[in-house]
């Protein structure tokens, strides 16, 4: 046997400041570079000292000792660049939204201050900190979701490495839009393990994207050590595997990581492709505390003084003053500045001295402000015209299958929209993808059918930041269970963003969950995502049992400002129905329909079961008002039609093929007895499947799901118990 060592071609090196690589600083970029760092230290010292006062509400994730990494990154780079990061993102954010509004006539050693936008960006970053109603996103976000779009901060993130793939979305939009941004996102030693960076890196590589992986190597995660957590301690290796050109470098010098950003600018300029960039850090104080990590014992006070020594801001001042480039006067001119836009900053959230600092009251938000923002407005669908299938004549109408319906009106809105893309597994092979949902688009719109790996939680998050970034990303699940290996992104992400915001951001993503049915698929591929996503308000639900409210529904949905999941039985794939030729009408999202009308009874259906009510009340001659709910979403459901058939019939059952712990049923009922309790004559009837989920033997699945058995069985235990039958049985 002989084993070859096999070579690997992408760089991974160290960055080591030379003489003469001062020269590449000016002395006004010198004094950015200051500016930038003196401010993030004054600023964060502040943060401790409102910490210790108990007026920051949550965890303060201190960043001194690390300013260098961040500042010095944000300096070299343009001002239009991009930004975001995790939970320790203070120093990143100041310097990002001084650095957007440091323009090349600026001087703080002239003004002696910094200008007004910069003091008041700093004020409002404090009051968003303390979730004060006048901060970037009315104080919702606080110190771990920090974003201000309008100067490159795209979001910050509370979940480690959950920005990552949120990232690449951003970068994407910028390089399919042939921009000229880039994008930097942050993280930490402890997010290198996440799943999450690595489906983040494989895809900025893969789709050569414009994208900085900027890590800040400050050696713990919460108190774990880098050899405790992973028995390969060089981290440039992670991008090595990925092809991702990465250096390492001194982050507590902030020219060195200057200088490394810039070599990572011009890589991703010239080259193309994402690079990465290890800054070693060191955080002086405890995870989110005012002590520092040797109060909890996991590091030594010698290991602590040691990085104090090396203290960024005294480090960078000596080694400009000892090449001339700048003064002493001139670094405490800029010091200066920084300290008051800081202290200014501090002197307008509180009121008092001593213990009895506080908040000033006049500025928290109004708590009656708490629901706003969950989802749109919907001013996104001012002038749109909706329509039902009475609205159309017999010509304009034809035949087409569920399956069929996909394509057409996926193509239709792609034609008059060029931000909508398609993401998923396949989806641009096989010509159409697995079921075909993408058949004929190729042709057309082959550089908008993005092929993707096996990622959900990468490429969900992926299609988040680029619905942040503009585009209308359209997400195909190969099969409905996956949204669980992407919940992060898609459930804690993207449905969260625009009430976690404050508004000034929206997710218009729409999802597409293939849910397979009584096709053996096992209880892995077979669950109804509604009652999971119901869940999170952010999130609005689709559901259309025919291809006509497909096309509707869709277009509603590519309308929307929200996240929508459009919910496709495959059982229903191959069921044809009549279709507008030039499928452009809409469907409300909110609105459900009446496919039956009667007097005795009223059945809330999903999905397949709506044919199947259809058919039961017919064959069993039931007077039954059959409702197609179609939209599931727990604040859109069509009350307004429940209650006038509530109000007619007294009797409702609500009919779901799912089963008994997936069924979005329970939280309707609760909420029809709450709301037209009086108006009931008998408790609301839920139809659903058994608990178990549905496994691949066939008489096990169908024993799981909801059938015509069971939905019959209800009807007929419904009309004893009212006596309709026997009054039926009298009249005959």
């Amino acid at each position: 046997m002989r084993l070859t060592t096999l070579d690997n071609t992408t760089p991974m090196q160290r960055l080591e400041v030379e003489e003469v690589d001062w020269e590449r600083l000016n002395i006004h970029e010198a004094k950015r570079l200051a500016t930038l760092v003196v401010a993030a230290r004054h600023f964060e010292e502040c943060i401790l000292r409102l910490d210790k006062l108990n007026l920051v509400h949550g965890p303060a994730h201190s960043s001194l000792g690390q300013e260098g990494g961040a500042a010095g990154c944000i300096a070299a780079l343009p001002t239009a660049t991009m930004i975001n990061g995790t939970h320790r993102a203070h120093h990143q954010c100041l310097a990002k939204a001084i650095n957007a509004l440091y323009g090349d006539d600026f001087d703080p050693t002239v003004t002696g201050r910094l200008s007004e936008s910069m003091r008041e960006e700093t004020r409002r970053m404090m009051h968003e900190i303390l979730g004060l109603r006048d901060g970037w996103t009315g104080g919702r976000g606080g110190s771990m979701h920090l974003r201000r779009a309008e100067l490159g901060i795209m979001g910050t993130n509370a979940i480690v490495a959950g920005g990552l793939p949120i990232a690449c979305g951003h970068a994407f939009a910028e390089k399919v839009r042939q921009g000229t941004s880039l994008m930097v996102s942050f993280f930490g030693d402890g997010a290198v393990h996440q799943g999450a960076t690595h489906e983040a890196m494989n895809l900025a590589a893969l789709y050569r994207l414009p994208l900085l992986f900027f890590l800040e190597n400050n050696r713990y995660a919460v108190s774990m050590s880098i050899e405790q957590s992973t028995f390969q301690t060089q981290l440039l290796t992670r991008a090595q595997a990925h092809g991702i050109p990465s250096v390492c470098v001194d982050g507590m010098n902030p020219f060195a990581v200057w200088l490394a950003a810039r070599w990572a600018q011009g890589h991703m300029q010239n080259e193309g492709g994402p690079a990465l960039v290890q800054a070693d850090v060191y955080r002086y104080y405890h995870q989110s505390s005012s002590v520092p990590g040797s109060a909890f014992g996991y590091r030594t006070r010698d290991e602590e003084n040691q990085w104090r020594e090396r203290d960024p801001w005294p480090l960078l001042s000596r080694e400009l003053i000892a090449r001339n480039i700048l003064d002493e006067a001139e670094l405490e001119a800029i010091s200066e500045a920084a300290h008051e836009a800081v202290s200014a900053a501090y002197d307008s959230c509180v009121e008092g001295t001593g213990s009895a600092t506080r908040i000033r009251p006049e500025l928290w938000p109004d708590p009656q402000t708490v629901d706003d923002h969950l989802t749109s407005d919907m001013s996104e669908f001012d002038g749109v015209k909706f329509s039902e299938i009475e609205d159309f004549e017999a010509d304009e109408l034809e035949s087409l299958s569920f399956i069929e319906a996909i394509p057409r009106v996926v193509g239709a809105r792609m034609h008059e929209n060029d931000a909508i893309y398609v993401f998923g597994e396949d989806v641009a092979n096989m010509r159409g993808g697995t079921v075909g949902a993408t058949r004929g688009l190729l042709d057309q719109y082959a550089d908008r059918i993005i092929n993707t790996p096996i990622t959900e939680n990468g490429f969900c998050g992926l299609a988040t930041g680029a619905a942040l970034s503009g585009l209308r990303p359209i997400v195909e699940l190969m099969y409905s269970d996956f949204f669980l290996v992407a919940g992060d992104q898609l459930l804690n992400q993207a449905g969260k963003i625009r009430h976690l915001f404050g508004g000034t951001a929206s997710v218009p993503l729409v999802l597409r969950a293939r849910i397979p049915g009584l096709e053996g698929y096992g209880s892995q591929h077979s669950m109804d995502p509604a009652g999971v996503f119901a869940l999170f308000p952010g999130w609005r639900i689709v559901a259309p049992s025919n291809a006509f409210d497909y096309v509707g529904l869709m277009n509603s949905a590519l309308q929307c400002n929200d996240p929508v999941l459009v919910i496709e039985p495959q059982e229903l794939h191959r069921k044809k129905a009549l279709v507008p030729k030039h499928c452009s009408h809409y469907i409300p999202i909110g609105k459900a329909r009446r496919v039956v009308e009667g007097s005795d009874i009223t059945l809330l259906a999903t999905l397949t079961m709506v044919d199947v009510c259809k058919e039961l009340v017919e064959r069993l001659g039931i007077s039954a008002d059959v409702i197609d709910l179609r939209t599931l979403s727990q604040r859109d459901i069509d009350y307004e039609t429940i209650a006038a058939s509530i109000k007619k019939t007294g009797r409702l059952a609500i009919v779901e093929q799912t089963t008994r712990g997936a069924s979005i049923g329970a939280v309707i009922a609760d909420e029809i007895q709450r709301r037209f309790f009086d108006y009931l004559d008998q408790p609301v009837k839920r139809v659903t499947g058994r608990w178990a989920p549905p496994v691949v033997s066939k008489v096990l699945e169908a024993a799981a799901l909801a059938s015509t058995d069971d939905v019959e069985a209800a009807l007929k235990e419904m009309m004893i118990d009212s006596g309709l039958i026997a009054a039926a049985a009298q009249g005959r």
